[in-house]
């Protein structure tokens, strides 16, 4: 909000964090995705809503539209890096260069790492750290020649803490967490920005597949704040962290959980 004297009176204009901003949000068309792809075009972002199944980009970006934003789907796997060059290069030419990135899309299966096999294993690897690699490559020249931007990965707090039969996410989690600092650095003198998210437990479409209400209802009982996590919780955050608001805080994962992790640890 700005306010400004005149004559006496205050006037106060509301500013949309996000305005003339282009995003490209990876695993955009559900979840946690879908909640920051809609957060960011209410806050004036125009956004490329990436995900692997064209009919769930495509009605997150008709949503966003018939809500009067700006957004176009991209089909693409960001486990191969052409297809997040080309998202990133159909994204500039609908709206112009990319200025802020989200990497969210991940892949995952809990489970005995001796009983994982290479496939499994490989396709966490491909998706949830490989791809943050290619939407880095793809993303920071055009943040260059705009003359910076805003990078946002979605961690995990299995990244701090150990998680039974979770060893190979916790391991491409703690890679992101990593890559995130390390690129806050190297992508700084750039006027670039990085940091990560680290989502408590969070009640989505796709989560509810496995976990019952059981278990949601042990997972409550473990936070400090005594209630799960929204998509929207997680989408307020990547807002901070993608605007102005933000301007000085790079290399950081900014847990939003609750208080549940330091409460487990």
């Amino acid at each position: 909000m700005n306010a400004r004297a005149k004559t006496g009176v205050v006037q106060v204009t509301a500013m949309r964090r996000l305005e003339g901003r282009v995003a490209l949000v990876t695993g955009g068309g559900r979840g946690i995705g879908r909640a920051i792809s809609e957060a960011f075009a209410r806050e004036g972002a125009a956004v490329g809503v990436l995900d692997l199944k064209p009919e769930i980009s495509a009605e997150a970006a008709d949503a966003i539209n018939s809500a009067g934003g700006r957004a176009i789907p991209i089909v693409g796997n960001v486990a191969r890096r052409e297809d997040l060059f080309a998202a990133a290069a159909r994204l500039r030419e609908a709206f112009g260069p990319v200025t802020v990135l989200v990497n969210n899309a991940m892949w995952n299966r809990y489970g005995s790492l001796l009983e994982q096999d290479e496939t499994t294993i490989g396709r966490m690897i491909d998706v949830g750290l490989k791809g943050v690699i290619w939407g880095y490559q793809a993303v920071v020249p055009q943040m260059q020649e705009a003359g910076g931007g805003a990078i946002v990965n979605i961690g995990s707090p299995a990244a701090l803490i150990a998680l039974r039969h979770g060893i190979m996410y916790s391991a491409v989690k703690a890679a992101v967490q990593a890559a995130t600092r390390s690129a806050a650095a190297e992508f700084g003198p750039m006027n670039i920005r990085v940091n990560a998210i680290a989502p408590g437990s969070t009640r989505t479409d796709g989560a509810n597949l496995v976990v019952d209400e059981a278990g949601w209802e042990r997972r409550r009982q473990k936070v400090p704040l005594g209630r799960l996590g929204e998509p929207e919780d997680i989408a307020k955050a990547a807002v901070f962290l993608a605007s102005d608001e933000s301007s000085w805080v790079s290399g950081d994962m900014m847990l939003v959980d609750g208080a549940m992790t330091f409460a487990f640890s």
